[in-house]
């Protein structure tokens, strides 16, 4: 596996550093699924007080974050207003949105057992409160993934990957917990997360063809307690931006994040996830809360990831979004779908990652170093690439097809453990802030 740090010099004098990493196989890389790790919760904290928050504060009301620590029982039921759940962290969602809302700077509760709760994790330092301009009150639940990739198994390569649920737009729905991956994830044929969106994806299939293509999740076939449900044959699915809530309809509704039934309604009229989808059977259906989901129709795939947006599709460099995203500061009045982000394809400079393949299908992973978010010194630290200047810097360094992966300041890689280039994210005294993320790529 070959490394390369290269730095670009541009005629007015900024720079922009790189690290092409040249994995020899796509077989050799593996997805990664991180743990939550102490520290998580004021990282996001941070991230909504110092960037989120100062963007646009009259958008933003009480935003609640909170974990559920091991051990921990909470009072609540699963049967909830938004159907039975699989989680402890659904219910207690739930059952915080019903039961309390900040007023000033204090709780004020309308229900004991929430009370009870909320002094529990108190006492655990498992809330965090960061506010905006409006008097509203959302809770924001941190799962079980985020956790730091410095801190994770030594392996030759590590690299964050995927969109994941990070911000109060995220959270559209009691089901969305900050640290859920978003997007297509295949591993030799095994689907281990659907395609959503029809954002771009990387594939690599068995006879060594790669390709950026837009899989649908109402194109694949999705198995429950084996039977295989397909959207217009034997089920409806509902995603977002298309719908915010699913359809009154009688029967079973499933509320499906990943691979796992996250909550069965019977009513219908709930909220869509924004890390998932619904699907409504045809008939009878025996599934239940928490039951597991396989997804079927990518046996010919060697390796696939979709993240999105494109960046280079058979050697023509991607000139525009082509994938459904939208922008913080215009919101559009849909039901959008997660990662949020300046709409400016050419101009928009940040960390970015990108994963391609050259012109003999070989794969490529490549980092570009972001301007610190304090202390930006021309000359001296990387500017960050613009969409359209990855695309740049991609085909320069020989790729054919690629697809950007989760950057900002999340974008990072480490080489047997160490990192070659920098972190964006900054504290106030400068140093580098890691973020954490729920999964990565990893090479052992």
């Amino acid at each position: 596996m070959e490394s390369t740090v290269k730095t670009y010099t541009y005629s007015d004098g900024t720079i922009q550093r790189i690290q092409l990493v040249c994995p020899d196989s796509w077989e050799a890389l593996e997805f990664l699924n991180l743990r939550y790790t102490d520290g998580a919760l004021d990282c996001f904290e941070r991230i909504f007080r110092q960037y989120l928050i100062p963007a646009c504060p009259w958008i933003f009301g009480h935003l609640v974050l909170f974990h559920i620590p091991r051990g921990l029982t909470i009072p609540f039921s699963h049967q909830t207003q938004y159907g039975t759940v699989a989680d402890d962290l659904t219910a207690a969602a739930a059952a915080l949105k019903s039961g309390l809302k900040i007023v000033g700077d204090k709780p004020v509760f309308r229900d004991a057992r929430v009370e009870q709760f909320w002094n529990q994790l108190q006492e655990q330092d498992c809330i965090r409160i960061v506010s905006g301009k409006l008097p509203t009150t959302q809770f924001i639940p941190v799962g079980n993934a985020p956790g730091f990739l410095s801190e994770a198994e030594n392996t030759a390569l590590k690299v964050n990957a995927s969109f994941f649920i990070m911000d109060p737009f995220d959270c559209a729905s009691v089901y969305d917990h900050v640290g859920t991956c978003l997007g297509l994830m295949v591993k030799e044929g095994a689907i281990t997360n659907p395609p959503l969106y029809g954002r771009e994806a990387l594939l690599v299939r068995k006879d060594g063809t790669v390709t950026v293509e837009q899989p649908d999740i109402r194109k694949t076939d999705i198995v429950i307690n084996g039977v295989t449900y397909r959207h217009g044959r034997n089920a409806q699915i509902y995603t977002r931006p298309e719908r915010a809530r699913s359809p009154r309809n009688r029967g079973k509704q499933l509320v499906i994040i990943g691979n796992r039934v996250a909550a069965v309604a019977e009513k219908g009229s709930i909220p869509i996830p924004a890390s998932g989808f619904i699907l409504c059977p045809v008939g009878a259906c025996d599934a239940e809360p928490g039951d597991g989901v396989s997804y079927s129709g990518m046996e010919d795939v060697v390796f696939g990831i979709q993240v999105g947006n494109s960046i280079v599709r058979n050697g023509v460099k991607t000139e525009r979004f082509l994938s459904r995203f939208y922008n913080i500061r215009h919101l559009e009045p849909v039901p959008f779908p997660p990662s949020l982000y300046p709409m400016d394809f050419k101009g928009g400079r940040a960390a970015r990652i990108a994963l391609g393949a050259d012109a003999q299908g070989k794969p490529m992973l490549l980092w570009a170093e972001g301007a610190p978010k304090l202390g930006y010194l021309p000359g001296t630290h990387s500017r960050g690439a613009s969409l359209s200047e990855m695309a740049d810097i991609c085909t320069d360094v020989g790729m054919v097809n690629a697809v950007n992966l989760d950057g900002g300041g999340s974008a990072q890689m480490l080489l047997k453990h160490r990192r070659f280039l920098e972190i964006s994210d900054r504290n106030p005294d400068h140093s580098e802030s890691e973020r954490p993320v729920p999964n990565a790529l990893i090479i052992r």
